[in-house]
């Protein structure tokens, strides 16, 4: 069954430092901007907030009902939460004009299994970056984009932004780099150093015989 991504929402007073007070109420602290929208200061229940913001993220379209009003379209586009307490302390709603395109950030996503690490064994998936600024029209914003990993087959063997397939109507943002590198298969540096490691002292050993062969021969 669908989660229905419909958040509801009260004009608030309380600013700057009285925003605790919201925040005791089990409510979050909300500012809404965007098309043909003058900012206000709004508050929403935190657990309504959490809900929506678990499948929506940034970039799945929200039905914002203001005080019983009829709902508008907005993205989440800032949701600011407490490091230690994992509280929700601020959001920032857009309001979406659906005739208009958006630049939206979609999460990347790997799918499939590379035989250079699963079955060669030649190294680990390496992910660069986990999400890309796409441009599109608000109902077309995708939830995710696939990147698959199925044929990465050698060492340093990566997948560039330009070669992830983008739905219809969607394309990378202004200013995105097609080139830029979202992941590889890198080596497993762990291995290498140990290997390395046992070499320096291979060779550490070797001198400290020598020097102590030399140091026999010249008492003799």
């Amino acid at each position: 069954m669908a989660v229905s991504l419909e958040l509801s929402a009260t004009v608030r007073s309380e600013t700057g430092r009285h925003v605790h007070a919201v925040r005791r109420r089990g409510e979050v602290p909300a500012v809404l901007y965007g098309h043909n929208v003058t900012p206000q200061a709004l508050s929403i229940d935190a657990r309504s907030l959490q809900r929506v913001w678990h499948h929506a993220g940034h970039s799945h379209l929200v039905d914002l009902a203001l005080e019983g009003g009829r709902a508008r379209k907005v993205l989440i586009r800032e949701l600011q939460v407490n490091p230690r307490t994992t509280a929700l302390m601020h959001v920032d709603l857009f309001a979406v004009n659906l005739a208009e395109k958006l630049t939206v950030e979609i999460p990347l996503i790997p799918i499939g299994e590379s035989p250079a690490v699963t079955e060669l064994k030649l190294g680990v998936l390496q992910q660069i970056i986990t999400s890309v600024k796409v441009e599109c029209m608000p109902g077309d914003i995708p939830a995710l984009l696939n990147v698959d990993i199925s044929g990465l087959t050698e060492i340093d063997q990566g997948i560039r932004l330009g070669e992830v397939p983008l739905p219809e109507r969607v394309a990378l943002a202004t200013g995105v780099d097609p080139d830029e590198l979202v992941l590889k298969v890198a080596q497993v540096r762990v291995a290498v150093e140990a290997e390395e490691a046992e070499a320096a002292v291979a060779v550490e050993g070797e001198a400290e015989a020598a020097e102590t062969t030399g140091d026999e021969t010249e008492s003799s």
